[in-house]
């Protein structure tokens, strides 16, 4: 055992495997640091149907404090004058959510004033509306609503106060019911734009299938690897060389059967065996889930050709830092600077994107799958460039060891015979 140990490479699985976990702890910690963490240009809309409100002293201090009562988020606020704007923004998923103010809102308001003043005891809540992207993830919902809700409440207590002032003045009387309705005359009501189903997991969905695909790439290009190799030195210790370009080869087309596989197995399960929800065709989004494997064999075959046997060390922290700055578990508003900086320069997050488009918004360009279909190509051609120039490098390296290999064996029977 002692000799064992002398041996530094022994040593290899135990710092590498600890360097790993204190990788994936440095790049995990950071996304979920708690009540700290801020949301970074969260987008939400505004609609103000009604001129009125807009112009009213309650609708202007309403949208000059989007901004301020923010408790350290950043919300990108976008204000539109039709509903029908803030339905095409969401089903783009360029909004997380809209509160809508109708039309006739300051009309119904100034009729609800007078029903208090009068003394009437059957009075109605004027209603505005929540609108809801679906499609987005369960935390992104679930904060659009939260912001959504909390900003029309602020409405109501805005009408419920001048309401309340005015009645001072003129001294009215309320009876119990009505006084009850005076603290909360806006009522909301939530509607989800999308209309999807309850069988969406959550709106995780398309991040499962883009973490399979990306996982797919780093253990298929590694075991490949490996298992091709060491058949390969037995054959040549066997006396069967082969030449490094068939290896390659070899590992090449074992890599793109492993690819079109799970491609083709991951639609049949989630749809088929879990019956999953999805807006586009099959074949489309098996097309699409292909293109996301290949990409990430790609990025992973390069990084395993330009760093050898470090290359687990490389490619795991990429593969991590990859799936946790995707935006899929996280909003992408939601993640730390570092994450969303280094998820911009990343495949999986355009994957990401294009998966959510195609599964949830119907295929839509402009939900993010036009984008996916441009740059994550885009990837799959820069990886794919670089793995040929690399392979060429190789294989001449390899030829000329040939080459020095069958010239030193030559001058060696030389020597023999001239003995």
């Amino acid at each position: 055992m002692k000799n064992l140990l002398k041996i530094k490479f022994a040593w290899f699985p135990v710092w590498s495997v600890a360097v790993l976990m204190l990788s994936m702890i440095l790049i995990y910690l950071p996304v979920f640091s708690g009540a700290d963490q801020r949301m970074h240009d969260f987008p939400l809309i505004l609609v103000s149907e009604d001129s009125g409100f807009a112009d009213s002293p309650e609708g202007k201090a309403i949208i000059s404090n989007l901004v301020k009562q923010q408790n350290g988020h950043s919300f990108e606020w976008q204000i539109e004058s039709s509903k029908e704007t803030a339905i095409q923004a969401i089903k783009e998923n360029k909004a997380n959510g809209a509160l809508v103010i109708p039309a006739n809102f300051s009309e119904q308001t100034s009729a609800l004033q007078q029903s208090f003043l009068s003394g009437e005891a059957n009075i109605t809540a004027v209603p505005v509306e929540i609108l809801l992207n679906d499609g987005a993830s369960q935390m992104a919902s679930s904060i659009s609503t939260s912001v959504l809700q909390t900003l029309a409440s602020s409405i109501s207590d805005m009408v419920s106060s001048g309401i309340k002032a005015d009645m001072t003045k003129q001294q009215a009387l309320l009876s119990p019911m009505a006084a009850s309705q005076l603290d909360h005359p806006i009522e909301y009501r939530v509607t989800s734009v999308l209309g999807l189903p309850s069988d969406t997991n959550k709106g995780m969905t398309p991040f499962m299938i883009v973490l399979i695909a990306s996982i797919t790439g780093l253990m298929g290009t590694q075991m490949i690897h490996g298992y091709i190799g060491g058949i390969s030195d037995n054959l040549k210790s066997h006396g069967v060389p082969l030449t490094y370009s068939k290896v390659f080869a070899t590992e090449i087309l074992l890599s793109a059967i492993l690819m079109i596989a799970v491609a083709a197995v991951i639609p049949l399960a989630v749809f088929g065996l879990y019956g999953s929800f999805h807006s586009s065709g099959i074949i489309q989004v098996f097309l699409f889930t292909l293109l996301c494997t290949m990409t990430m064999f790609a990025m992973f075959k390069m990084i395993g050709m330009l760093f050898g046997k470090w290359a687990m060390l490389a490619a795991f922290p990429v593969n991590i830092l990859g799936i946790f700055a995707s935006g899929g578990a996280i909003p992408v508003t939601n993640l730390p600077d570092f994450h969303r900086i280094v998820g911009n320069m990343m495949p999986i997050r355009y994957m990401l994107d294009g998966m959510r488009s195609l599964l949830y918004y119907g295929g839509n360009m402009e939900a993010g799958l036009g984008k996916a279909l441009l740059i994550v190509p885009t990837f799959f051609l820069l990886f794919s460039a670089i793995i040929v120039i690399v392979f060429l490098w190789k294989r001449n390296q390899a030829n000329k060891n040939h080459h020095n290999q069958q010239q030193d064996s030559s001058r060696s029977a030389q020597t023999a015979v001239s003995a």
